[in-house]
Parts: structure tokens; C-alpha cells; sequence
């Protein structure tokens, strides 16, 4: 009998003593690909968070250069 569990936060499938190698194989490169897809959102949110900070950073020190609110921040 195949056992399914998962883990409790992202619920990625994770593999039993019970169960066969071939059955816990195919679970394991689920888990992975399942990782591998999460950080990378992670990583692209993290990428546009910093290009949005420094686009507001730029405005805000050519605002402090000119001496006026010509950009909003």
C-alpha cells in the first residue's frame, strides 16, 4: 500500500519507510521540482522588490539634488 504525507506548511510529498523505492522515487522528484519552482518565485518577487526600491531611491536623491518634489516617490 502506498502511504502519502506531506509537509505541513507547502505540503510537498514527502516519503514513508512503508512505502516502496519506486513508489517514494516519483514522490521525491515531485518534492523537488515543487522546491525548485517556490524559490525561484521567490527569487523573482525578491528581484522586482529591489528594482522597486531602487527606482524610488533614484527619484528621491534627483528630488534631494534639484531641491524640489518634481518625482514622485
Amino acid at each position: 500500500m502506498d502511504i502519502n504525507q506531506f509537509t505541513p506548511f507547502q505540503q510537498y510529498p514527502l516519503p514513508h519507510p512503508d512505502n516502496l523505492l519506486e513508489q517514494d522515487v516519483q514522490r521525491l522528484i515531485n518534492a523537488l521540482k515543487a522546491v525548485d519552482a517556490d524559490i525561484y518565485q521567490q527569487q523573482l518577487a525578491h528581484q522586482q522588490a529591489q528594482v522597486d526600491i531602487d527606482k524610488r531611491f533614484r527619484r528621491l536623491r534627483l528630488n534631494q539634488v534639484l531641491g524640489e518634489t518634481l518625482l514622485p516617490i
